[in-house]
């Protein structure tokens, strides 16, 4: 799992591309497994701010990726939130391959000239 920390400026497009890795630096094979990601203001909220619906750009390089529009960044709070993106197996019930890939902060910046 790697930390990252996010910048997202309301009312801005944002768009992440990451590459999931292990820690000798070789990509994280995610073939068979689907996304998911949230951000809220803290690990115990129930709110979600935001969904982050990220996708699979390519499965066995481990590339990843999540855009949020600028409506989407306009709605958000300013505030310094969590976020988390989580792979698991889709379809499989009760979820027995869940693993969280990537988490951080997401600190939302005020937009001024609106």
């Amino acid at each position: 799992m790697a930390v990252y920390n996010l910048i997202v400026n309301q009312g801005e497009n944002y768009d992440l591309t990451a590459t999931l890795t292990n820690t000798d630096g070789t990509p994280v094979n995610i073939n068979g497994y689907a996304l998911r990601g949230k951000v809220r203001y803290s690990y115990g909220s129930t709110g979600v701010l935001v969904n982050l619906a990220p996708t699979i750009v390519n499965a066995t390089s481990g590339i990843i990726n999540f855009t949020l529009t600028p409506s989407e960044t306009a709605a958000l709070p300013v505030t310094v939130g969590v976020y988390d993106i989580e792979r698991y197996v889709a379809g499989q019930s009760p979820e027995l391959t869940v693993v969280r890939v990537l988490q951080g902060t997401v600190t939302v910046t005020p937009e001024v000239s609106y």
